[in-house]
Formats: structure tokens, sequence, C-alpha cells
């Protein structure tokens, strides 16, 4: 509930700077602070922080009456009272200093030329930061008979605990009432009330400390023995005319004592350093343990010998949160039931630069400040302190040997003041405040961003930043958002009305309303303006008393009107001015102490302890809104509450303890009331059982709302918070449904309901509503409820080392920083369901959130606590949950993911507990592979390598390369590769460490990933034919040193070409070292591959050869370029008479085109009407051209680039045409970059369907011996036909990209003498160089017959499907008749001494003249087909980039 909040103050004293503050005391309104040392007293004020005035009395005084020891306020604050060392007690008065001139003020606030008049309030408190001037006068003195121990104001009376066991009673007038005084010696005191035997306190020492608590009717003492008890003196208005003791039991070492007025709770601090905590069992009159305070070995180890005894301890104003401070440093800050919300000890908070310094330093005494904003604190720093170990607990809890240190000038003496943040529900626990991180500050506001921005965007409501609901069926995106947005309050406001009291905020998260001293105002995030009154009359006439709260576009107060002395309910419009013109004002018998809505329903407590309930009703009226009120009900609850500031809240709501069917769910009414009386939530539900439900009443919901209500019963204790929503959300109804209660270091509960699976059905005894208990590691401020997150807040701190000029002492003062935080809770109630055996409930539950993104991962933590739970357990478990907890999770998808996921995060030795459970490893691997989940298959062989033998995990490392394989998942086949070669061979016993594969486990997020363009498109020289065998070795080859790969940029300027180790080498299984690029040697060393690599490679080859066989060339070009370890020019090569063969030329390009996404080309209708022109008698499907020409036409279908018609037989190209046609040659990655405006092809998929020509019926050839037109016939008509074919020849080409990976999947083919493939992708880009580089390549080198007479044959039948289906490929297979006819001379011509089949790799190892071969004659022999490729274009490239001489 509390926060610290950056650094804290050091307080600096004008007079007796060197004294030792002795104790300081605040005023019952907190504006004044006394300060009291030896000799002196010192009156601070709260705002702002200043000194008023010193009193310093006089030695001789001093002399008579003692030195000073403690302080109590006057209920009215208009006297001050002393204990002194002398037994004696000292009255002093404080009253306005009329000497003082400017209106009696020591500072006034001046922000004009015109000096304010300073104003009193009805309280006698100036209205501004002016600074009243008082004056300290001693009255009397009153000595008593005994040495004073302790002393406290209650009522109008001192009650004084003197050494002799007396607790005198003493009147502010200095006499005393000797009828009221109690002695110990005459107090029986027992375990409890109903006990007959019972001790006298006198044999138990005296008091040292007490405190008195209206609502308990008692005394809460500590004895000089140790042991607390609790004293109920006798009261004239109750039957006991004796005072009772009882014992706080098991508690013998106390040293402070606590009250919580409120929540009716004792708190005694002890000198194990731990907090007992107390409530009171109404029934037997004892003092029953709620908790305890103890700082946990997480917090910090060993905490109570560090930190000594507790020392003192103070709740906040508010009831809501305890402050407690050591003996030997340290402060913490916990909840009313005993959740830690700060802790000093470890952390930043505390240095350990050569010894350890606990911060704060000792803290003698301390006090809240007003509203809780501020905490003053007293240290003293002792040379015991700064030493290298912790003082000793000696018993000295009141620090008086400290004192007497400090009085001898040994120690330091500083007042600290802590600046604090509130949650809004510690005073104005509203419904819209319950669903928002708010907190207020002294003189800002936070919220939490994420919260502001998803609620401005996806409430259910329209928000003033328009839309609805976008995230209604799953999580949003902002829970995780950890930013403040932090809105200071107008100084306008503050600068008359500081505290701020009250804060409420809207449930769309972005109007907020504040409430001071008196008035309010009130702020919206999308305008970003402050709207105070204009009126100030008006502002200061009303304060607001029982709280603020948001109800759609008003803002509902209860305030006391002070005019007309009266408490009322008002209702202001968001839209309006704030003026009492546009509120709506209803009256109420008596002041309201809390207020809430719920729908169109107000509720307010009373202080007389009666709830009343009133309806809202919108009137849009012109031109402003209004609000209609009626008062429904009014409930008396006074016999059910013990005072009415026990109440910490009151709701209305929809819950019943019986939760009836889902249909009737969203239509139910406020069905019952809530109150939360001192941390034990009552619930009063309607009584349908009277004669009103038989009365046909038409207005249903009336009649519903004025229900009496019956009597109340006991919903939980231990309540600090509490949360219900108003929305309905059929899909999510168990949590929509549920109540929500945080309590403190128990947790968290939920009252869920429980709906029977065939409604109508159910049995009576089956139970409707299940209270489920659950822990959370934060503080909850919000619940989520469609999320199923739990949203809070936390402090951390940051140290500097501040020094001040006015100061020597260098501190390490922390600096408070805040933190949203964030928790899921949905896998606590699945566990709990599951473990009673409700796992219908609970499957129900689970699949209402199947869309949260973070689903998944509630699986996990269900699985990794019962698994952590259970097999750490050393007692047996007869009926363990882990087997619930799997069955119940295989119900999801995510079930495979799960349990790897668990087991990865889990130590080793849980594992063979999980496994036994969930199954063999190897089937849920194999059931990963059946479900093609690859990822998670690669996990789970994470898990085999260590439960399993290396070879297990080699066969099953195999079965998943295979499949990634299949999947084209190359990044998981390389981490796959990775894997298999770091398996040791010889080790075959012991498990390989699991350390060498960091990167396999992180490294699989998708089950695909897209295929990366591996071919050097940056390197504008990389597709030059004179470097065609350098960047095919650059990418197969093994390179020494860190990632030479393809993807790097080289230099644009020409190099003389570095050749690498050529791939042909690698035969037979024999593979070469790395061989370095600069190494110009001719000697190299070979090494004998070991049999995983051998292993690989026969994996990768069989792949490869799938691929291959299934004309799959992109796929084989992505899987070579992303696997490293698979050398595709060398394999290539020994495979081009084998796997590389084409049996069928059509089929293969029709698969090129389809996998390029290449469009088929079509004829142009110039191209067309000169066939017309020029050959009309021999055509003889002349009406099949006619009626494709307007189809074609019309539809703009790409057409056919013409360029290479004007050619000649002999296969030479055109000097005019030419230029169009060297791209093949010329073309380089450059041309990604260029300026061109490129075309997208159309009918990529749909290839044989429109964008081809197709003729059904088998006729002749259609361009046989056609003859084409001259071009002399004028420039005009030729240059028009240029300008055409350009356009054609940008139309019809394929995506950029495309044609990048078919020109290196060209020149991959050329290298490897695969002409087979070079002359269909050739073909496929309709480039007639690269056709005639084949061709030559064919002609020059000691190509197979058998491929050369299947390169001839394969034309033939592209001859024949041109002919026949797609007509657009004539022009080009025209192009290059030239280059058929060369191939169909080979086969004639060639000897049959050459027909051999020497592309076979040899089986033996090489000999010792090949090994010794130089680079440079192995590429020669090795890359024939490349010089005769450079041989066609000498004029382009110099002589020494050539390979041949």
């Amino acid at each position: 509930m509390y926060f610290p909040i950056g650094w804290p103050k050091c307080l600096k004293r004008a007079k007796d700077k060197t004294s030792v503050i002795q104790h300081v005391v605040s005023s019952c309104d907190r504006m004044f602070f006394a300060v009291i040392t030896e000799n002196s007293v010192t009156l601070w004020y709260s705002k702002p922080c200043i000194q008023i005035v010193c009193h310093v009395a006089s030695k001789a005084f001093v002399e008579e009456v003692g030195t000073f020891r403690q302080a109590e306020w006057k209920p009215d604050c208009s006297m001050l009272a002393l204990m002194t060392s002398k037994r004696c007690v000292v009255f002093m008065r404080k009253e306005l200093d009329l000497s003082v001139q400017n209106h009696h003020c020591l500072y006034v606030q001046q922000e004009g030329r015109v000096t304010p008049i300073p104003r009193h309030n009805i309280n006698g408190i100036l209205d501004s930061d002016s600074v009243p001037a008082y004056k300290l006068t001693v009255v009397s003195h009153l000595v008593l008979s005994a040495p004073i121990s302790c002393f406290l104001s209650v009522r109008d009376e001192l009650v004084v605990a003197t050494e002799d066991g007396n607790l005198n009673r003493l009147r502010w007038n200095g006499n005393r009432n000797d009828k009221a005084t109690l002695h110990l010696s005459d107090i029986p005191v027992s375990s409890d009330l109903q006990q007959f035997k019972a001790s006298k306190l006198s044999d138990y020492g005296h008091t040292t400390h007490m405190e008195y608590s209206p609502t308990l009717g008692g005394y809460s003492m500590v004895l000089s023995s140790g042991r607390a008890v609790f004293v109920i003196p006798p009261s004239a208005r109750s039957e006991k005319k004796t005072a009772h003791g009882v014992w706080a039991q098991e508690l013998t070492s106390a040293t402070c004592v606590a009250v919580n007025h409120r929540y009716r709770l004792i708190a005694f601090g002890a000198k194990s350093g731990e907090g007992h905590v107390y409530m009171t069992d109404e029934e037997v009159g004892a003092l029953e343990l709620s908790h305890k305070l103890v700082i946990s070995s997480r917090e910090f180890p060993d905490a109570g010998s560090v930190s000594g005894p507790i020392r003192c301890m103070r709740w906040t104003p508010d009831g809501t949160a305890l402050a407690v401070a050591w003996q030997n440093g340290g402060l913490s800050l916990w909840s009313v039931y005993g959740a830690l919300l700060l802790c000093t000890l470890g952390g930043d908070y505390s240095t350990s630069e050569g010894h350890y310094k606990l911060f704060p330093a000792p803290i003698t005494c301390m006090e809240w400040g007003l509203e809780g904003y501020h905490l003053w604190a007293v240290t003293l720093v002792t040379p015991s302190s700064d030493s290298d170990s912790p003082r000793q607990v000696n018993g000295d809890a009141d620090g008086s040997s400290e004192r007497r240190a400090a009085s001898n000038g040994v120690c330091r003496c500083e007042m600290l003041q802590f600046q604090f943040l509130k949650s809004a529900l510690t005073v104005n626990p509203c419904m819209s405040n319950h669903e928002h991180v708010f907190l207020q500050g002294e003189d800002k506001l936070y919220m939490s961003t994420g919260d502001t921005i998803w609620r401005a965007s996806s409430h259910h409501h329209t928000s003033f930043w328009g839309g609805s609901s976008s995230y209604s069926n799953g999580s949003h995106p902002f829970i995780g958002n950890k930013q403040w947005q932090i809105i200071p309050i107008s100084h306008s406001y503050l600068a008359s009305n500081w505290p701020i009291r009250y804060s409420a905020v809207d449930r769309a998260g972005q109007c907020v309303a504040v409430a001071g001293k008196t008035g309010f105002a009130h702020y919206a995030l999308f305008n970003r303006k402050w709207k105070l009154f204009g009126n100030e009359t008006q502002e200061r006439d009303m304060v607001v008393s029982g709280g603020i709260t948001w109800w759609k576009d008003f803002m509902v107060l209860a305030c006391y009107n002070i005019p007309g002395q009266r408490d009322e309910v008002r209702c202001y419009p968001r839209s309006c001015k704030l003026d009492n013109t546009f509120a709506q004002v209803c009256k109420v018998p008596s002041p309201v102490l809390l207020l809430n809505t719920f729908r169109d329903s107000l509720i307010i407590f009373c202080a007389d302890s009666h709830v009343i309930i009133f309806s809202l009703e919108r009137k849009s009226t012109q031109p402003n809104p209004s609000v209609q009120i009626n008062k429904v009900q009014e409930v008396s609850v006074s016999s059910f509450i013990p005072h009415p500031l026990c109440v910490a809240g009151v709701f209305l709501t929809s819950l019943t303890s019986e939760s009836g069917s889902k249909i009737q769910h969203t239509s139910r009414e406020a069905e019952s009331l809530l109150l939360n009386v001192s941390g034990k939530l009552l619930m009063f539900q309607r009584d349908h059982s009277g004669p009103q439900i038989r009365q046909n009443n038409e207005n249903h919901k009336s009649r519903v709302s004025q229900l009496p209500f019956c009597q109340p019963s006991v919903v939980a204790t231990s309540v600090e918070n509490l949360w219900t929503t108003t929305r309905a959300n059929l899909g999510k109804l168990q949590l929509m449904d549920a109540l929500w209660l945080g309590c403190g270091a128990h947790g968290m509960k939920v009252w869920l309901p429980l709906f029977p699976r065939n409604e109508g059905k159910a049995h009576n005894f089956m139970s409707r509503r299940i209270m489920l208990p659950f822990r959370v590691d934060i503080y909850p401020l919000a619940v989520l409820f469609e999320d199923a997150v739990i949203l809070g807040a936390a402090c951390d701190a940051v140290t500097y080392n501040i020094s001040s000029p006015g100061n020597p002492h260098d501190y390490d003062m922390p600096f408070c920083t805040l933190e949203r935080t964030s928790q899921i809770y949905l896998h606590h109630i699945l566990r709990q369901l599951l473990r009673r055996n409700l796992g219908v409930n609970a499957l129900e539950l689970a699949r209402s959130c199947t869309e949260l993104t973070y689903f998944p991962h509630v699986l996990e933590l269900l699985l990794h606590e019962v698994l952590e739970a259970e097999a750490t357990s050393k007692e047996p478990i007869p009926d363990p949950l882990l087997p619930r907890v799997v069955a119940f999770i295989q119900e999801f998808p995510e079930y495979l993911q799960t349990i790897v996921h668990c087991a990865r995060k889990t130590e080793v030795a849980l594992w063979p507990y999980l496994f036994s459970t969930v199954g063999n490893p190897k089937d849920l691997f194999e059931e990963c592979l059946i479900k093609e989940n690859l990822t998670t298959a690669a996990t789970y062989l994470i898990i085999l390598q260590n439960l399993e033998k290396p070879i297990v995990s080699r066969q099953h490392a195999t079965l998943l390369l295979d499949s990634a394989l299949n999947g084209n998942c190359w990044d998981l086949c390389r981490d796959l590769v990775r894997f298999l070669k770091a398996i040791d061979p010889n080790d075959t016993d012991s498990p390989i460490a699991a350390t060498t594969f960091n990167r396999f486990s992180g490294s699989s997020s998708h089950a695909t990933f897209p295929t990366p363009p591996r071919s050097p498109e940056e390197d504008s020289s990389a597709f030059s034919y004179s470097n065609v065998s350098n960047v095919g070795r650059m990418r197969t080859s093994s390179i020494a040193g860190p990632s030479e790969g393809v993807g790097r940029e080289t230099p644009r300027t020409k190099e003389k070409v570095k050749h690498t180790v050529s791939d042909s080498l690698i035969n037979a299984g024999k593979r070469l070292v790395d061989w370095p690029q600069g190494n110009k040697g001719g000697s190299k060393q070979a090494k004998e591959p070991t049999a995983e690599e051998v292993y690989i490679d026969m994996i990768l080859g069989r792949h490869a050869r799938k691929l291959l066989a299934s004309n799959q060339l992109r796929t084989l070009g992505s899987f070579a370029a992303n696997l490293d370890d698979f050398h595709l020019v060398s394999w290539l090569k020994r495979e081009r008479v084998r796997s590389a063969k084409v049996e069928d030329f059509v089929v293969a390009l029709k698969d090129l085109h389809k996998q390029f996404q290449w469009p088929l080309p079509v004829l142009s209708p110039s191209v067309l009407q000169q066939i017309k022109q020029t050959s009309i008698s021999r055509l003889s499907s002349t009406p099949i051209l006619d009626e494709e020409l307007p189809a074609s036409a019309e539809d703009g279908k790409p057409t056919l680039d013409v360029a290479t018609l004007n050619s000649h037989n002999d296969g030479t190209v055109l000097t005019q045409m030419g230029m169009l046609r060297q791209r093949p040659s010329d073309i380089n990655l450059s041309t990604s970059t260029s300026d061109d405006i490129i075309l997208k092809p159309q009918s990529n998929n749909k290839m044989e369907e429109g964008s081809v020509t197709t003729l059904d019926t088998e006729t002749s050839s259609l361009f046989g011996d056609y003859e084409i037109v001259s071009d002399q016939e004028g420039g005009d008509q030729d240059l028009v036909h240029e300008l055409e074919i350009l356009s054609q020849e940008v139309a019809s080409k394929g995506p950029q990209q495309s044609e990048l990976e078919l020109t290196y999947v060209l020149q991959i083919m050329l290298e490897a003498g695969c002409l087979e493939w070079a002359l269909i992708v050739a073909v496929v880009l309709r480039d007639s160089l690269a056709v005639i580089r084949t061709v030559n390549t064919a002609s020059m080198t000691d190509t197979p017959l058998d491929m050369v007479a299947r390169m001839r044959e394969g034309l033939s039948y592209l001859e024949l499907w041109a002919d026949t289906q797609c007509m657009g490929y004539k022009p080009f297979l025209h192009t290059i008749k030239g280059q058929i006819s060369v191939l169909a001379k080979l086969v004639e011509e060639t000897p049959p001494s050459l027909q051999l089949d020497v592309g076979a790799p040899s089986s033996g190892p090489p000999s010792v003249e090949e090994g010794n071969l130089s680079p440079t004659i192995q590429s020669i022999h090795s890359d024939s087909d490349s010089a005769a490729g450079d041989s066609e274009q000498g004029k382009d490239d110099k002589a020494s980039e050539c390979v041949l001489s």
C-alpha cells in the first residue's frame, strides 16, 4: 500500500544542533510536530516543513524537574505534556504569538504584488502556505510518587505509568483523578477471559510501553519482564466493574507495541527482531496470533542477528501499513496482514565498503506525517554502529545507552523525513480505483502507462479517444509495460488545500479527481488540463469527507457543507464548469465514511452504521447533462460491527453463495452487500424467501433492489483488499464471476464459482463455490480478470554518495524508485482445482484462456511448480498430483512443448521423476516428428543427449535431420550437423556435455525459415564469366578463417582471380584440410575424413539427389547455401552423369518456371503480323492465330521479346539487336540497384492458362521455313518495332530475385559440368549466349556422348512442345537453331573411343602425382568448361584474368 519514493530529507535544526533528540510526537491533526531534547521543546510546522519556535528551559528549571524524556499532545492541540527524568509531568500551552507582525505569521506566501491576508478555516488552520507564529509557555508541573516509565493521552486525560506498578490518571489542568487510577497488583491476568485461574500483573514488573485503542476498549502493554498483556479497564457502561488482563501467548521478550484501531490489531516487537501481530478472539476473549513479521532468508539472511531487537513500531494514520525499526539500524514496512512492502536491510539500501553498514542508522523514535506522505525518524549514529560487526543484543531496546553516549558527544543525531506514495485504495476503496494501479502522493499522482493506454483503446465503454474494445477476447499488449504516467497536481489547488486526502480514477483511466482540505479538482489526460472551482468560496464551503468516485461522466462525492452544517452527496458533470450550479445534491442524515458504486447504484456507509443505497439515472438534458438521485434502501448494520471506524470497505455485487447457471449471471442485479469489518469480510445476501417474491411486480429491477438482506455470513478473514467486476464475459465466466481477495502475508484468495456440467441436473449437495488460496510474489493492487494477471508495484533503491558543504559527513543515501510489477495467477488456480479433484472445472477454465499469448507459459508454470514440490519432498506422497497435471496438460496441443520446456528449466536430477510420469523422451521425440513439430523435437534431442548414450542421440538426430531437410528448416539443419559432428564416436557410455550445444538449444524458434539469398548479390563482378569458377569455389570450398562466405561484399575494382582449392579433389571420401587463399605453394596436407563426416555427407547427398530428381533446383540452391558442410559444385561434378541427368526436358523446364515464378513467353502482336505477311501461304492454322491474337492483345498479357528474331540461321546474332541480348554475358548484380523500371510479371501461378499460346491440334511448325521481313521498310517502323521489343523484354521477365538466382544456378551448373541443367536454365532465361557457351563447353571438353545426345534430344522435345503448346518459345528456339545443329554434329562425329563415362568418380584414393599437382594445374583440369566460356569474351577480360593462357 505504501511505497518510498526519492531521497530522504535531512531536516536542519536552527538551535541545539548537537543535542540528542529524545522524542518526536505529532499533534492529532498532524500539522504540528514537537521535537523533544533534554532541555528544549521545538515546534515544527508540517507544510512547509520548518521550525516555528524553540523553547529552551533554564538550567534551574531542568535541575528542578529533570531532563525531558517524552511528550504527548492534548487532543485539541492546545497543550503539551512532558515527561521528565525526575518523576515530573510538565504542562505547556501552545498559543498564537500576537507580538509577531504580518498577521501573526512567520512566513506568508506572496505570489503577486499584493500581500494576501491569511484566512483560517473552521479548524483554525491557515488556508494557505502561510506559517503561523506560536509560542510555548510552561503552565505547571506535577510530581509523582515514583519514576515515570511511560505515559499517553487518552481522551481528556493523561495515563501515566510509574515504576511502582500504577497507572495514574491526570487531568490537563494539573490535577489527579485518583478514582480512575489502576494498580497492576489488583489486575488479574489469564490467557483468556473464560479462565478462572489468573495471576497478578505485579509479579511481572511494571509497564514500559503502552497504547490505548478505543475500538478494542483497552490498553496494550509491554512489561519490564518482556511479557505482553492487554488490559481491559473497568467501565461504567459495561457490567465489568473491575479490570482484567489477557496474556499475549508465546511472547516473553516484547520490546514495544503499536495498535491498529481500524483493523483491531496489536503488534508487539520482540528482542529476536520479529514482530508478533495479535487479533482478539471475541468468543473467548483471548489474544490470538494473527501473523508474524519475519524477514525471510530470501530477503536478507540471518536478519535477526544483524538488525537486533525491534526498537519502535508505528502504524500509518489510515492503519494500512506498519513501519518497524530495529536497534542496530534498518527500516521495514509491512501491510496490515504481514506482506513486506519495504526492507532496507539488503539490496542497495545498505553499503558494505570496508564494513557492513545498515541504512538508516538506528532509529530511536519515528512518527508519521499528515496523510502518511512523510515518516519522521530520529537516528543516532554511534561508534558502535560504524564498527565492523553489528552490536550484540543486550536488551537495551529503549536506547538509553545510546542517549548516554550521545550526551558525552560521541554520536551524531539526525532527523530524517522519508517520502512515500500510497495506493488510492487505502482511504478511498471505490470500485474504479480497484481496476488500476493508481498511487497518490502529496503533490502528484502515479498511474501505470500501459494500463492507461490499454483502457483508452479497449475499454468496453467507448473511451474519450474513441473506439471500442479491440482486445476483448485476448490479452492486451500493455500488460508488461512498467512506465508510469506522473500527473502533477495543480499548484493553484494545492496552495490552499494541501494535503490531498482522496483521489479517484475513472474506469477508462482517462480522468482523475482529487480532494484536499477543501473542495476538489479533476483532470483529463486526453487534454492535460485541470478544472478547478471558478468560485473560490464554493471550494472553501465544502469538505470531502467520505470519498470521491466516478460514475460514467459524473463525479460522485460525499462532503460536509460548512455554511449549511450538514452532510451531503453531490454529483458534478465532468463536461461542465466546476460550479455548484450544475451539481445534483442529496442530503444524508449523518457523516459519510465510505462510498462506492455498482452499475447504476450508489452505496454509502454513514457514521451511524447505516448503509444507504441510491439509484443513479443520467438525464441527457440540454445544454448540460444531469443525474437523478433517488434513495432506494437503508439498512442498519450496527449490530454486526464493533465501531463505524472498523469498516474498511463497502461493496455492492452481483455475487451470491449459490453460483446458479451461466445464463442467469449477466442479468443479475445487486444481490449482495459486502462489508470489510477489520479484515473480516461479511456478506449480506438478498432475502428471496419473503412474501414479496410472490407479488407480480412489473418493475422487477426495483423489486429486487428493495428486498431485505439476510443475516451476514463470514466469507473470509485477514482481508486487505477485494476485487470484483461488473463486466460480463460469457467466455470467461468463471474468472468474471469470482471474488478476489488480497490477504497480505497469507497471499491471495479467490472465491470461484463451480458451474455444474449439466444445467438443471446439479445435485443439491454439490458445492457451488470454492475458496482457493494461493501465494503471490508481488503486492496486488489491481486484477485483470480477462487476462488472468495481477498488477502491483514494488520499490527499489539506487545508492549515491552525497556530501554537502554545510555538513562534513558523507552519506550513502539511497534513491528510492518505483516500478510496476505483474504476475500470472492462472496456474495457481488450476493447481488448486486439480488438487481438489475438480479437473472438469479446471479444464473448462483453462480452455477459456487458451487465446492468451502466455497460456503455454501458464502450463509450464503449473507443471514446474508441482514437479519441484513433489520431486524434492522428503515426505512420502500417497496421492501425487503430478500424474493429474500431466494428464491435464495432454488436453492441449502445447503438451509436448510444455514438457520439454519444463525439463529444460529444471535440474537434471529431477528429470527421472518427470519422465517416469510423462513417458519416455524417445517416444515424445517420435511424436514430435509425427506431428512435424521439429522445433520441439530439437529440444527433446537435448534431453536425450543427457539421458541416453551418444549412439542413441545420433540416431535420433539423424531422424530429425531428415525431417528438417524435408521441411526446409535450414537453421535447424545447420545445428543438427554441428551436433552430429560433436558426438565422439569413442564415447559410448557417458553423455556429452550440454555446454557445447548452447546455440543448438536456443536457435530454433520457428518451424520453418525463409530462404536467404545466398548468391553473391553485393559483388558487382560476381557474375562475370571470368569469375565463374572463382565464385563457385568460394561457395563450396572450405576456407580457413571465420565466415568467409558469400554474403560479404567484395571490392568493386577487378582484381586478379585467386583460385581456391577445387572441389573436384574431394572424391572417394577424401577431404582436404582448410586451404588458405593466399597460399601459393604447391604443398598441401590431406587428412582422413572421420566416419561422422562421411555419414553426414551421405545424408546430405541423399537429400540433394532427392531434390535434383524432382527438379527442385531452387530448393537445392537454398539447401547448399545454408549448409556450409555441403559442397554443391564438387557434388554436382560427381553426380553429373548420375542423378544430375535430365530425363524429360519439358517437365524440367515447366518445373523451373513454376519454382522461380518465371512467366512463360507469349507472342507479341507484331510478330504474328509479320508471320501472316510473309508466310501466309504456309500457315495451316491461321484461324487459330486470329482467335488467339485479340485475346492476347486485350488481356495485356506479357509478350515475347523477339529481338533475337533478327538473326541468321547459322546462329550469329545481328549487330543491330545484339545489344539487347548481352545480359547473359555481361550481366552482374549491379542490375539489382539500377534505375530501370521493372514490370511485375503476370500469371505466374497459372503458366499454361492464358500466358501461353496453346494449340489443341497437332500441326506442323508455325515457324518452320518462314523468313524475317527485311528491316529496309522504313526507319520509323523499325524504331517502333524496337521500342515494342524493349517493353516486351522487361514485361516477360520474372521477379528480379528469381533472375539473380537463375543466373547463379547457371554458373554453378556450368562449373560443375552439368550441361543439361545449364542448357535448360539458359533456355528459361532465353539467353542465347549462355546456350552458345554451354554448347562450346560440350564441344571443347571431354563431355560424355550420352550427355550430348540427351541435350540434343531434349531440345528436340522442347521444339515439339513449343510447336504444340507454347509458341512463345519458338523465336528463341529458332535463334539457337545453329547450336542445335552443333550438338547434332557432335553426336554424329564423336569417335567411339570418346564415348566413355568419364564423369564417374574413381573409387580409389588419388595418386601421388595428382596429390602433388599445383592449384593452377588442377583448375585447368577441372574447369575446362570455364576456359571455353572465357575464350568467348576475350575482348572484355584481360589475359591475366583468364584461366587458360
